[in-house]
Order: structure tokens, then C-alpha cells, then sequence
């Protein structure tokens, strides 16, 4: 199994205040990058889709939308590797679990070596899927959109703003019928 890129970005959803802040403080050990806290299945999808996200770590039970439910949305809007985060007795998954887009279920509260774990195990298991499904420069190429998409957010927002931002940027493509990318060229400066 390979190991996590020290640059990789982590989406991280997670409702609960201190489990969230838990995994941030695990990730940093881990020297990775975090983005959010997400605080339900909405955020999840709107920062997963308007940034160029590695893995995406979603709580399987988070108001609005359950990680299961958001991991299919986004998943559809930006293909992205999703561990679960599940209690432990607190959720029964389907059986068997559906892939993709879950690519490994962790149960909280995990140890630093098995989230490192988790998290290389789903990068693995998505770069196999993307190479037998033909889709690997389909992949890549939506990663390159995300990093335009994320560039028009952080030009909105601060980092305190970027949820709000990317829903609105995200509410927008959804509500003209535009792609999200068309959407963030236009929000972006003009050089």
C-alpha cells in the first residue's frame, strides 16, 4: 500500500465540534492539509466541489445530508476517494458497501496509524478504480477544474467564508444550468 502525499488535502465533515477537532489535530500530525470542518452533508459537497480535494472524509451521520447520501453527490460533481466515518455500533452500512464512491470505512475514534492508513487505502483503491473504469485523465482533468473553482472562492472569501462561498458559487451553477467552472471564471478577477 502506498503512503499519503505530505500535500495531500483532506476534506474533513464532521458535525460533532470536539471529533472534528480530533481528526484536524491527527491530520496535522500527519503533516496533511485540511479543509473544513463541514458541518453537514451539504458543506461536504459544496467545498468538495470547488476544490481539488485528495480524500474526503465524511461523518456517516450529519444533518441535511448523511455521508452516505453526500459522498453520491459528490462523487457525481468531482470524483474524490471517501473514507466514512462511522461510531462505532452507531450506523449499520450497506452490505456490501457500495463502490464507488466509498472506497473505506473507518470507525471513531481511530488511532493516528489506522486514519493513515484508512486514507491510503482509499487513494489505492481510487486510483485502481479510475485506471479500470477509463477514466484516470477524466479524473485529472476535474482536479484541474477544482483548482480554478477554488481560486475564484478564495478570491470571495477569507477562510472563514469559504463555505458560504462555494455554496453559493455551487447553488448558482445548479440554478442557471452552467457548469461550476464557467461560474467561478466568471467570479474570478480579471488579470
Amino acid at each position: 500500500m502506498s503512503t499519503v502525499p505530505a500535500s495531500a488535502l483532506i476534506l474533513v465533515a464532521e458535525d460533532e465540534p470536539l471529533a472534528s477537532m480530533a481528526i484536524r489535530a491527527q491530520l496535522d500530525a500527519l503533516e496533511l492539509r485540511v479543509l473544513g470542518p463541514a458541518r453537514n452533508g451539504d458543506e461536504a459537497v459544496a467545498l468538495g466541489a470547488c476544490f481539488p480535494v485528495d480524500v474526503a472524509l465524511l461523518d456517516v451521520r450529519m444533518p441535511r445530508r448523511s455521508g452516505i447520501e453526500a459522498a453520491h453527490a459528490l462523487f457525481e460533481l468531482a470524483p474524490t476517494p471517501i473514507v466514512l466515518l462511522t461510531g462505532v455500533g452507531h450506523y449499520d452500512l450497506p452490505d456490501p458497501m457500495p463502490r464507488p464512491p466509498i472506497f473505506d470505512v473507518l470507525a471513531k475514534p481511530a488511532g493516528l496509524t489506522d486514519l493513515q492508513d484508512a486514507l491510503a487505502a482509499a487513494l489505492d483503491r481510487f486510483r485502481r478504480w479510475a485506471d479500470d473504469a477509463g477514466v484516470t485523465r477524466a479524473v485529472e482533468r476535474s482536479r484541474n477544474d477544482r483548482q480554478t473553482i477554488a481560486r475564484a472562492v478564495r478570491a470571495r472569501a477569507g477562510e472563514d467564508r469559504l463555505v458560504e462561498v462555494a455554496s453559493e458559487l455551487l447553488d448558482r451553477a445548479h440554478q442557471t444550468g452552467r457548469s461550476l467552472l464557467d461560474i467561478a471564471h466568471d467570479s474570478l478577477p480579471a488579470p
